[in-house]
């Protein structure tokens, strides 16, 4: 049974409810959802499903142990891995069990014993290739009966299966026991950004040819839904020999290529793939001549280095105002510095770029409808006028009014074009354009009404709840044409919590934090293929709101972004399974919005108490 957290929401933290700043605990450790692939990943080939035992009894564990027994490299040693399943099986059906090489993950519920039968609740999420890819599973998700499984007693002791299924089957919760989750990486179709394409690696697979895989993997070409957004390597890609790996270097020695631009771009591609660590450099080889390439990596990936090491700048809409958000001892100064005071009002949610190069506003229009502003920042100085004053964002009406706007979120990080909902159609928004372009979603709303959407760092992948279900797709785009945009086939993501989705926003390269309306309120963190969940139930009933989060780095790294949301229309921030009230200490208590009337010495009332401020839509930049 995949993983729920304990209760989230039972401490909610209030973002700030005394001020215009938000407080944020600087002493709360954010866990990732699964373990990391550090540099040079370390197989273990002690790491294998439990043997079939003949002095195991119990049905209900020989199942169990039955659910691993697919586990490994069935790129290499799939035969053994097979002989060893095989074990399970009575000797008068294996003639007649051939599943295959690729595996199907399973959520593994209830088991009830009954003599010599064993059912069991599953819901098939996937299938686990050889190449690492998980694909979507074809048949049904969930049988309309439990899964039967029959045993018989052999005479010299031990049970095995009577009725094996034509599946390989693996306990999806057994996944990251026997496999490394990590980033296979190809440049998009404009040759600008890298874009990941998650796999599993099987841990059984020698140290030494870890490389070696993951390049055979490029080699290959990305998965199928990532078709149409990203490259294959260039034709004619070869290596030569093993990828040598040492103390300070990681060796790839690759055949001919007369192309400096494409060497730099495969230089980059396997610089992100192959992981070589702070401590070793990438060096390319030509026919067993070192190279040289352009080593700024880290700008190659989009999600990587966006803040160049601190933790993102804060925004949330303070009674109508969009307002900076500070921690303990930081201090800024108003955002009325970068933002008008007549644009800077009425604002119901918002995007600010990095750096504050750009703002995205949704304001309400006063008639029951709200209405998309955008532009750019000018120069710091606006050198135009004789007192040197600072300068205005050029803040401008895209005509995109709707009854419902969603937040708006950046395309590729870079401040130049937003994306947002609008009564149900997607509209993509140049900052320097004069109009919202609508987004070509039919193939997306074939699937019904869209209610949440979100854009990974790279620009080519995107999340969106559709009537409720969790879905990924590329975006079909050239960067400078934003007229060409278009969602590509949605590939339906599986979820525990299915039916009843909201909201999704992009936590990791390779996962998103989803969450529900109805009864209960719940959060998960869910892989782009739909393999791995967390839930974190709140146990009580909320309406969950703007959630937004920042993917804080690329890579294989255990860092999980920061998540905010509205709960019951108060800003949160939430901690991965951490959410604790916001001590006073934790506050920045600014200067009031409107200054308070002096009291009439002459009154004999109470004085009022100060009125708390509405804080909602907390986001991040970028």
């Amino acid at each position: 049974m995949r993983r729920a957290a304990s209760a989230l929401l039972a401490g909610a933290a209030a973002l700030a409810l005394a001020g215009c700043g938000i407080g944020v605990r600087d002493d709360v450790v954010r866990d990732g959802p699964g373990p990391s692939a550090g540099p040079g990943l370390t197989s273990s080939s002690s790491v294998k499903p439990p043997p079939w035992r003949k002095d195991e009894t119990d049905p209900a564990e020989v199942v169990k142990d039955f659910l691993q027994a697919a586990a490994g490299d069935h790129g290499t040693a799939h035969e053994s891995i097979m002989a060893a399943a095989g074990q399970y099986i009575a000797a008068d059906q294996q003639a007649e069990w051939n599943p295959g090489a690729n595996v199907v993950l399973v959520d593994v519920g209830q088991m009830t014993v009954s003599g010599d039968t064993v059912e069991v609740d599953m819901r098939r999420l996937g299938v686990l290739t050889p190449d690492g890819q998980v694909l979507p599973y074809e048949g049904k998700e969930r049988e309309p009966k439990p899964d039967e499984f029959r045993f018989a007693q052999l005479p010299g002791g031990g049970l095995v299966l009577t009725n094996p299924r034509q599946e390989l089957l693996l306990d999806v919760d057994k996944l990251e026991t026997y496999y490394q989750r990590l980033p296979i990486y190809f440049w998009n179709t404009d040759n600008t950004s890298l874009v990941p394409d998650l796999r599993y690696l099987p841990k059984a697979v020698p140290d030494e040819q870890v490389d070696n895989r993951l390049f055979d993997w490029l080699l290959k070409g990305p998965s199928a839904w990532l078709s149409g957004a990203v490259l294959g390597l260039p034709d004619g890609t070869r290596r030569l020999g093993s990828i040598v790996k040492d103390a300070s270097q990681v060796t790839v020695n690759l055949g001919a290529i007369a192309d400096a631009a494409v060497r730099d771009r495969l230089a980059a591609q396997l610089h992100w793939t192959l992981w070589p660590g702070d401590d070793r450099k990438l060096q390319l080889q030509l026919e067993g001549r070192d190279v040289a390439t352009d080593y700024r990596f880290p700008d190659k990936n989009l999600a990587a280095s966006l803040t160049s090491g601190r933790d993102p700048n804060r925004y949330a809409v303070v009674n109508g105002v969009l307002t900076r958000l500070a921690r303990q001892g930081e201090t800024h100064p108003p955002l009325q510095d970068a933002l008008s005071s007549t644009i800077n009002n009425d604002v119901v949610s918002a995007a600010v770029a990095k750096d504050e190069t750009a703002f995205a506003l949704v304001r309400a229009t006063g008639n029951g409808k709200q209405q998309l502003y955008i532009g750019p920042r000018s120069d710091l100085r606006d050198k135009s006028t004789a007192n040197d004053t600072v300068a205005k964002p050029t803040i401008h009406s895209t005509g995109l009014i709707a009854t419902s706007i969603s937040r708006p979120i950046w395309l590729d990080r870079a401040g130049t074009a937003a994306l947002v909902l609008a009564d149900r159609q997607l509209w993509a928004v140049p900052v320097h354009g004069t109009a919202a372009i609508p987004v070509d979603d039919s193939l997306a709303t074939a699937h019904g009404k869209i209610t949440g959407v979100s854009v990974a760092p790279d620009g080519r992948r995107m999340a969106l709840v559709i009537n409720g279900q969790l879905y990924v797709a590329p975006l079909l785009r050239a960067s400078a044409k934003l007229n060409a945009f278009k969602v590509g086939k949605p590939r339906k993501v599986p979820s525990s919590l299915a039916g009843r989705l909201r909201e999704v926003a992009f936590l990791r390269e390779d996962m998103v934090v989803v969450s529900t309306v109805g009864d209960v309120a719940e959060l998960a963190h869910v892989t782009i293929d739909g393999a791995i969940e967390r839930t974190f139930p709140t146990g009580r009933k909320a309406v969950i709101k703007n959630l937004t989060a920042y993917v804080g780095n690329a890579g294989r790294t255990e860092t999980s972004g920061d998540v905010l949301l509205d709960v019951d229309g108060r800003a949160n921030e939430v901690f991965t399974g951490t959410l604790s009230p916001v001590r006073k200490e934790f506050l920045l208590i600014p200067s009031p919005l409107t200054p308070s009337p002096t009291p009439d010495p002459s009154s004999s009332s109470s004085p009022q108490p100060p009125v708390e401020p509405t804080v909602t839509a907390a986001s991040f930049e970028g």
